[in-house]
């Protein structure tokens, strides 16, 4: 099982100064590496199609309107399923100074939607952007190994790693949905709803925090 994850916003509480009001990071999931080939094969395709150089790669927030729906065209039928965890920063002024550093609150954050998802993980190996030194990837892979266990005393995740995304089709296909998931957000129209609706019936559940409430 491979688990592919990647966030949009930032963990700042600086509004009104360049802090993101929301914070959201997605799980993309396949159950097999032959779903997960397949995905990525067809993603390359795409950039081929497209006329990508070598090295360009796909980025929700750099991407036009016409190449995102050539993308979440591409991707609707593949075999995978996602969660995602959308946390309202503005509603949590008050206890940023729970969270240490941007580390912790990313930590956090990470440790809930693989919470969320846990019915579905069995020896997963996660991969996560690059984000932060090797420290911080042994640290993240301890916590979430000491967190996710089974009834029977198994570790669900096998191996924790990073990967750049412009390496790594499958990171970027993490860092599309986890963009059309903040657009429907940080919109709150039909219009904005557009790119998570090609993937709709990819998704497993997207949670509120810190007040649980209907996905919008």
């Amino acid at each position: 099982m491979l688990v592919f994850i990647d966030e949009s916003g930032d963990s700042g509480f600086k509004f009104g100064r360049g802090s993101s009001r929301y914070f959201v990071i997605t799980a993309v999931i396949f159950n097999s590496e032959f779903a997960a080939d397949a995905c990525d094969r067809s993603i390359e395709g795409l950039k081929r199609k497209l006329g990508f150089h070598v090295g360009r790669e796909f980025h929700f927030s750099q991407c036009s309107d016409k190449i995102r729906g050539e993308f979440f065209r591409c991707v609707a039928a593949e075999d995978f399923c996602y969660h995602a965890f959308v946390i309202n920063k503005q509603m949590l002024s008050a206890q940023a100074k729970t969270f240490q550093d941007g580390k912790s609150f990313y930590r956090f954050a990470v440790s809930i939607v693989c919470e969320n998802a846990r019915s579905l993980l069995r020896d997963a190996k996660i991969v996560i952007d690059k984000n932060g030194d090797r420290f911080f990837r042994q640290q993240l892979e301890k916590h979430l190994k000491e967190q996710m266990i089974d009834g029977s005393g198994n570790c669900l995740i096998r191996k924790v790693g990073m990967e750049a995304s412009h390496s790594n089709n499958l990171v970027q296909l993490a860092d599309m949905i986890c963009g059309a998931v903040a657009r429907s957000f940080n919109t709150g129209t039909v219009e904005g709803h557009r790119y998570r609706n090609y993937v709709k019936r990819r998704e497993k559940r997207v949670s509120f925090w810190p007040k649980e409430q209907k996905a919008r």
